[in-house]
């Protein structure tokens, strides 16, 4: 990677920016016009992730802007942080059953991408030498 100027670093994130957005409309779109029960940003990863294979130099646009989100990655939990003191009465009335649901989800999460990365690793290595 080169170096950028402040403009062009600027111009280039708010590129990636819209580029992701299209993605994330076009997943919000899909769902509502077919009427799917999966998140509109889930369908949009998928299209983003289908794109990124189709054309590799896409990784090159967006990647200053993921980079930089990463970084400030804690931001995004205050929202989330707000939201359970808004609704304290209700994680006291649910809280068990959210905090069980949540620790299944991991697992299960964890457990997937586990597998694939086992599969996908036996892939790569039938062609090995």
């Amino acid at each position: 990677m080169t170096a950028r100027t402040g403009e062009d670093t600027v111009g280039g994130m708010i590129q990636a920016f819209v580029i992701l957005l299209v993605f994330q409309l076009l997943g919000e779109a899909v769902v509502a016009l077919f009427k799917l029960f999966i998140p509109g940003p889930v369908l949009g990863m998928v299209f983003f992730f289908i794109a990124l294979l189709v054309r590799p130099s896409l990784k090159d646009k967006v990647e200053i802007l993921s980079r930089s989100i990463t970084a400030h990655l804690a931001l995004f939990f205050v929202p989330a942080g707000v939201g359970v003191i808004e609704y304290f009465d209700l994680f006291g009335k649910y809280g068990v059953g959210m905090v069980v649901t949540v620790l299944i989800s991991t697992v299960v999460t964890l457990g997937m991408t586990a597998f694939v990365f086992h599969q996908l690793m036996k892939v790569g290595t039938k062609g090995a030498p």
